[in-house]
């Protein structure tokens, strides 16, 4: 199973809870009866493959009952069919907190990190600064399409990749299958992709904000 950025293993009784965070990674090679090495959290094995998990955030064994409340704590994920956007348009419009501190916050939506979030908010011309309360219905629905979009794409390449080829350079077309593509991400002091405004960086809730000052004004 897995949920946002929170995968699970379920192996009879117990299930072994994993969230990989910044720096977690599973190694998968052929099965020679290798060592497990000291910084290896957990190994899965077959007759012919072993995995190893690296670096995780978590890496724990849950029952049933914390399974159910890890789940339940969590928003809608875009990559369920199932999600319910509805849950995270209220969770948002309650708040005085951000849209930009909102999207981070995996009780709201799940599966949004620190890439994504600033991608989505260009995409929708919305400003970070705007609080939850004051967001326009339009502009949520936007945030959500784009998410389930998005996240799809990036489920199925294993690369983030938001720009439309006619704002890529020549260069970048070329490498467009096999390389991340941003319209603000990491592109501070760089030309805006659409309007040729300066990318803008911000702290918001400890991590850094990318955003296009005229793009998302609003």
């Amino acid at each position: 199973t897995c949920k946002g950025k929170h995968l699970f293993f379920h192996f009879d009784d117990d299930i072994v809870h994993i969230h990989l965070g910044l720096y977690g990674w599973f190694t998968t090679r052929k099965n020679k009866g290798q060592a497990i090495k000291d910084s290896a959290r957990l190994r899965i094995t077959n007759d012919e493959y072993m995995s190893d998990l690296v670096g995780p955030t978590a890496c724990e064994i849950f029952d049933k009952q914390k399974y159910i409340a890890k789940i339940n704590s969590l928003g809608p994920d875009p990559l369920w069919d199932t999600a319910d956007p509805e849950e995270a348009w209220h969770k948002i419009t309650k708040s005085k907190k951000t849209v930009g501190q909102l999207l981070m916050d995996q009780s709201v939506i799940a599966g949004i990190g620190n890439v994504y979030r600033a991608e989505l908010l260009f995409l929708s011309n919305q400003s970070p600064f705007t609080p939850g309360k004051e967001l326009q219905r339009d502009k949520f629905d936007s945030l959500w399409h784009d998410s389930v979009r998005l996240l799809k794409v990036g489920a199925e390449d294993g690369k983030i990749k938001t720009v439309t080829d006619g704002h890529l350079t020549d260069d970048e077309v070329k490498l467009h299958g096999c390389a991340q593509t941003s319209y603000v991400y990491k592109r501070t002091g760089s030309p805006c992709r659409v309007c040729a405004d300066v990318v803008q960086a911000d702290d918001m809730g400890g991590r850094t904000l990318y955003w296009c000052p005229s793009c998302q004004s609003s």
